[in-house]
């Protein structure tokens, strides 16, 4: 099974979930979409807004696709499953900058993991055969919970949380 996660944010995140649906078809896997709050409606995958607990999808997912958000970190380091990441983009109207952006890349090139960019760039090819797991090492460890930190920070900011 594939799952793919969009969070909690309160942006639409259609051109990730659009091209999911677009290539479903050729895919001979079951893939599960949780679209949060994003309007469009999938009509080739199994779809859900919320649920209290995506650890039962994370288990039996031989796949995730996942926002770029901080969550990604907790789930590669909780689960040793193939991840690639789709940062929500500013110029898509998907988040208010391009952090995800820099997160995606970061954590990219720390783990190894696959971050897409450019949605065409996710295809039928990509959905049936990847299979690389993030490397977390102790070397990294700390590098990742340094941006981690910086990532809660700036979001807190730009929420108006800050003291």
């Amino acid at each position: 099974m594939i799952f793919v996660t969009v969070g909690t944010h309160p942006g639409q995140f259609t051109r990730l979930i659009k091209r999911i649906d677009e290539i479903a078809p050729s895919i001979q896997e079951k893939i599960i979409v949780q679209r949060g709050f994003t309007k469009y409606m999938p009509k080739n995958v199994q779809y859900f807004e919320f649920a209290p607990d995506l650890n039962p999808y994370f288990k039996k997912a031989r796949l995730v696709i996942s926002q770029s958000a901080t969550s990604l970190l907790e789930f590669m380091l909780s689960h040793r499953k193939p991840v690639i990441t789709v940062p929500r983009q500013k110029m898509y109207g998907e988040h208010i900058n391009d952090h995800q952006v820099e997160f995606a890349e970061y954590i990219s090139k720390k783990t190894g993991i696959l971050a897409v960019m450019n949605i065409k760039m996710l295809t039928i090819k990509i959905l049936k055969k990847y299979n690389k797991i993030p490397k977390i090492t102790k070397d990294n460890l700390k590098g990742l919970q340094q941006r981690f930190r910086y990532e809660l920070a700036l979001l807190e900011r730009e929420l108006g949380h800050d003291n």
